[in-house]
């Protein structure tokens, strides 16, 4: 019997299924994530300058690093439930289900890249580049070559979340819960002396630092101790408070997004510098996470909560609408146009072409895929 024979055969019998576990407010969390990084990347002409719109759009950077420490919470919080009801964690279960859910669409979306660059040679996908995005090697190749070419350019988060993936269900499964909080101190640890030594050798802030797997782990540290703290509880907090937090999150953000403005002339570039920006962005996550853990699936919060159903296909696909929402505009004649107004309008295009796209590709090409991948789950969690 084949190896993915035997995970099935075992996830199908009744005694393994436990409790489920969704919380729609992390729905609405990963749509606020993206719209983060969405806005980062839509405003990117204003990056180029030190204004206070620059520094806000910079501060969606971090939406990336919402969305690690989310993942880390939830994988840390499904394995936990499965290792205390089942008394174990079906490692091969574990990477089938992960597989099933990443893969079609970054695969497909690299297959869409590299056919793309064949008709346009700004776009071109180099050998090089296809076996580092192939691999999911492709954050590390970022940090000495730049980002992934044309829209492939979100590509390098999804291969970092993948080494993530890689040991993580593994640590857990032979780890009690006290050993993990030790293993997520020892990852914040070690971010930060990355931090230093990267700082100490010139790296640039932006690729070199920001999309470094030992700098990035830990918002999945933060995760995880997230997840062994509450263990599934949902703490009930007012209206004004989830309010304040949600507005601390967001100044936490701006005020952290020196962390990846590698052009700011007046910060210097050392760890008494830099290191305080990201470990600002910590709490900011936390902040952000607690003010929409408690909301319900309410007819206000449907739309959102839909937003971060396919919030995956969201990410992978802004950049290529962005792309050619600005080549659109610029053919009809742009010139004159604010550089404030030309993104606003590139924005508003974008927008609503990313989410019919996000939303056929769920339906069409992601949702197949999780209907199978449900045959491999001992925990059950949002519905398709």
């Amino acid at each position: 019997m084949s190896t993915t024979a035997a995970v099935l055969t075992e996830v199908e019998r009744p005694q393994a299924r436990v409790e489920g576990f969704y919380r729609p407010g992390l729905d609405i969390l990963r749509a606020l994530a993206f719209l983060l990084v969405f806005v980062a990347h839509g405003l990117v002409s204003e990056l180029d300058k030190p204004t206070q719109l620059g520094a806000i759009g910079r501060a969606g950077e971090f939406g990336v690093c919402v969305f690690f420490f989310l993942s880390s919470y939830l994988i840390t919080e499904l394995l936990l439930r499965e290792k205390r009801e089942t008394h174990t964690i079906h490692i091969p279960a574990f990477y089938v289900r992960r597989i099933l859910r990443i893969w079609p669409l970054y695969f497909a979306m690299i297959g869409v890249g590299w056919f793309y660059g064949l008709f346009s040679p700004t776009h071109s996908v180099s050998l090089a580049w296809g076996a580092a995005l192939m691999l999911l090697f492709t954050n590390w190749y970022t940090a000495g070559h730049g980002y992934p070419p044309g829209f492939l350019f979100p590509l390098w988060s999804i291969s970092l979340e993948e080494q993530f993936y890689l040991a993580w269900p593994c640590i857990v499964k032979y780890l009690s819960p006290g050993s993990l909080l030790g293993i997520s101190t020892v990852l914040m640890t070690t971010a930060y002396l990355t931090l230093a030594r990267l700082l100490h050798q010139g790296a640039t802030l932006d690729p070199g630092i920001w999309v470094n797997s030992l700098v990035q782990f830990q918002f999945f540290a933060l995760g995880t101790m997230t997840a062994i703290v509450l263990r599934g509880r949902v703490p009930r907090l007012s209206t004004a408070v989830r309010w304040g937090l949600f507005l601390a999150g967001l100044l936490c953000m701006r005020a952290a997004q020196a962390a990846v403005y590698s052009d700011d002339k007046v910060l210097p570039h050392d760890l008494l510098h830099i290191g305080p920006r990201y470990l600002i962005a910590l709490p900011g996550c936390l902040c952000l996470f607690f003010a929409c853990l408690q909301l319900p699936a309410g007819r206000l919060q449907k739309p959102f909560l839909y937003l971060g159903k396919i919030s995956y296909g969201l990410y992978v696909f802004h950049v290529l609408w962005l792309g050619m929402a600005r080549d659109a505009l610029k053919h009809l004649g742009s010139s004159h146009l604010s550089p404030l107004a030309f993104q606003l309008i590139v924005m508003a295009i974008a927008l609503p072409a990313t989410v019919v796209t996000g939303m056929l590709s769920y339906q069409y090409l992601e949702s197949p895929f999780l209907r199978f991948k449900k045959r491999f789950t001992f925990v059950r969690s949002r519905p398709i």
